[in-house]
């Protein structure tokens, strides 16, 4: 056990309060070797041992909009858009998807009316063309309709982590029939063995309009689960498909979500208990949930930030015990 030399308060509270024409302040972005851990501040205050943030704001040799592979096998086995996902910094954290919705004998997924495919090429770091941008650069991830199937984007952690604290400058825009999901995934063969915590956006929906759920959300015979999730308007006329800082809690007793340092959220049904990956992703595939994207349209969502403080195990105890002893 590394000895706690020294302890950041580190508040989670949004730091900025981003806007189209506003000018962004930079999240404090620590050194590895400033703190030994973590704390974070909300409803349910947590210690942790690691801390790592990714900032897309001032990549423009990295800059480029990639055209659209046609077909699914192309895009599947498509190349990174540039050097930046080939750097440590992110290819030894973080692992860009290429999975297809397609299962055994040609079968799609459950609920999914055509197929879907992840793609390298719809995750890019691109230029920022807001009027007065707030940042140079972020990182999109497309998800785009194309004939007779739809192309998304997915990444997700190496490692697992035991209770995190995960928050991203982002917003999401355009066509209807896509959704935009951050969350802690645990992989199961039955709906009833999911451990996952969600923020869900649905581009045909109200601009105000976020899920956030402790999946298992219903049971595989329909059953619904309403402790599971809170479906809710985003606080202070805040809008997803301008700038919000999103944030999730995922701790030993609840899932918490924030926007803009503002609790939106908590859901102390069926947390999550085992190691977990992180995920990224945006997609859509027609069924009742997406519902259809127009052959021919895109939808992305964009980060200028990411930020995250995690425990590799269950440590979280041991060091409150520490500190507090």
């Amino acid at each position: 056990m590394r000895i706690v030399r020294k302890l950041l308060v580190f508040v989670l509270i949004a730091v900025t309060r981003a806007q189209d024409n506003a000018t962004e302040t930079k999240p404090q972005d620590w050194e590895a070797d400033q703190c030994d851990c973590y704390l974070t501040d909300g409803i349910e205050t947590e210690y942790y041992t690691q801390h790592r943030f990714w900032d897309f704001r001032n990549l423009g040799d990295y800059a480029r909009i990639p055209d659209t592979i046609a077909g699914e096998n192309a895009s599947a086995e498509a190349d990174v858009t540039s050097k930046y996902f080939k750097r440590r910094e992110w290819k030894d954290f973080w692992a860009i998807q290429s999975w297809s919705n397609r299962r055994s004998h040609d079968t799609l997924a459950y609920g999914a009316r055509f197929p879907m495919v992840n793609s390298a090429n719809n995750i890019y770091i691109r230029t920022n063309p807001d009027k007065n941008p707030a940042s140079e650069t972020y990182l999109s991830m497309r998800t785009n309709r194309q004939q007779g199937f739809q192309v998304a984007s997915e990444f997700d952690s190496v490692d697992r982590f035991h209770f995190l604290s995960i928050r991203f400058l982002g917003r999401v825009r355009g066509a209807p029939g896509a959704c935009m999901a951050m969350f802690t995934y645990v992989p199961a063969d039955e709906i009833k063995n999911v451990q996952e915590a969600d923020m869900e956006i649905l581009t045909r929906e109200d601009y105000d309009r976020v899920h956030y759920t402790n999946h298992p959300g219903y049971s595989i015979e329909g059953e619904v689960y309403p402790k599971a999730t809170r479906n809710t308007t985003l606080p202070d006329d805040l809008k997803w498909n301008k700038w919000v800082e999103h944030r999730l809690d995922w701790t030993p007793s609840q899932s918490i979500w924030y926007a803009n340092g503002k609790q939106v959220a908590n859901i102390s049904f069926q947390v999550p208990r085992d190691p977990s990956l992180m995920i990224f992703n945006t997609w859509g595939d027609g069924g009742v949930w997406t519902q259809n994207m127009t052959t021919g349209e895109e939808a992305y969502m964009e980060m200028q930030w990411l930020q995250l403080l995690y425990n590799a195990s269950d440590t979280s105890v041991l060091i409150k015990k520490m500190m507090l002893g």
